[in-house]
Parts: C-alpha cells; structure tokens; sequence
C-alpha cells in the first residue's frame, strides 16, 4: 500500500552510510525532547506534554517520508528511528504510570513485547545477522500506539468538568491502545517466522 511508501520514488533506493541528514537530525530531536515530555508529566504540564507528544507523532511520519523524498534513507536511520519509537514507548510510558494516567499493567503489555524483540534483535547483531525490517503491521502498530498517548492526555486535559468529551476521549484512547497493543504483538510474531525460516 502506497501510504506505507509515501514519498517514494519509483526507481529503487540506495541505502547510505550517511549520519548527517535531515531524517536522522527529526529522529535525535525527538530523543532528546522525551525527558522534557516526562518532567512535563510529572510535574502536571499536560498541556505543553500534549503538543509534544503530538508533533513526536507527526515527525515520526515525516522523518520517513523526507529520507525517500530527498533520497537520505540511511542504515544508522534505520536503526535510530526504531530506537526513538521505543525510547518514546518506555520514557512517556513511565512518565503516564507516575502521572496516573496508564496502568502500570498497560506499560507492562508494551514494554515485554519490546524487550523480547530487543533480545532477539540482539543476538541477531552480535551473529552478524540483520534484523528483519519493521512490517507494514508493525508500523501500523506504532503509528497507533503514537497516538493513544496523546489522546489519554487530551481526555485529562478536558478534565472532569466536561464529562461527555472526556469520556469519549478516554474510550477512542483505549481503542488506539487496545488494536495497536494488539497488532504489537502480531507483528512481533511475524518477525519471529522472519527469523525462523532464515529469510530477511
């Protein structure tokens, strides 16, 4: 499906070695903004967590798109995008659970399935052997997951005076976070037939 691809040019693309590109430098920002996104959480700014856990969601997408757009598709992007998405996952994940606004028990469903794909992947690298690339389920796993979060956040910011729209929010955030949850763990489960069989 040509939305998985957006921005890609018909003739095949070549993987470069480069560590210098726009793509990477949208990856790094978004590293290096998550502590902010937590202390924002933690010390109740929801509002300024919101935007930024919303412009996260919207780099993560763009990112992609400009390393096929400007032809800047790299193997450290490759690896760093995977790495900010995660590092997203467990530090604004923490951040929700010492908020109040995730069960710890939610974290846990994520942060199990990314600790085993983080083994194995592991041990692929340390054998010599690539990691098989992220399937079209998985990202839409994580595109999903992205945005649960910000959707949590904007039910709270709402607050108990609006009960109506704050329980909508609450109930598409649980929806986002139930399907995409859901399809974590199949894409997971495709990666380990990927390595079964042997192909990558």
């Amino acid at each position: 499906m040509r939305v998985y691809d957006v921005g890609a040019k018909d003739e095949p693309q070549e993987v470069s070695d480069r560590l210098l590109t726009i793509p990477n430098a949208l990856s790094l920002a978004r590293l290096l903004a998550l502590p902010v996104v937590y202390l924002d959480l933690v010390d109740g700014r929801l509002v300024r967590a919101f935007v930024l856990l919303v412009v996260f969601a919207m780099t993560d997408w763009l990112d992609g798109y400009l390393a096929r757009r400007l032809d800047q598709v790299s193997r450290f992007g490759t690896l760093l995008d995977p790495i900010s998405d995660r590092a997203m996952f467990l530090v604004v994940g923490i951040g929700f659970v010492m908020a109040d606004l995730l069960p710890l028990w939610a974290l846990v469903v994520l942060l199990l399935r990314d600790l085993a794909v983080l083994v194995v992947g592991a041990v692929l690298l340390v054998r010599g052997v690539q990691p098989p690339a992220v399937t079209r389920i998985g990202k839409t796993a994580t595109f999903g997951l992205m945005w649960a979060f910000p959707t949590f956040l904007l039910a709270a910011i709402v607050g108990d005076g609006a009960s109506d729209p704050q329980a909508v929010l609450q109930v598409l955030g649980w929806l986002f976070f139930g399907v995409s949850a859901a399809l974590y763990y199949v894409a997971a489960g495709q990666y380990a037939i990927v390595v079964g069989r042997g192909d990558r």
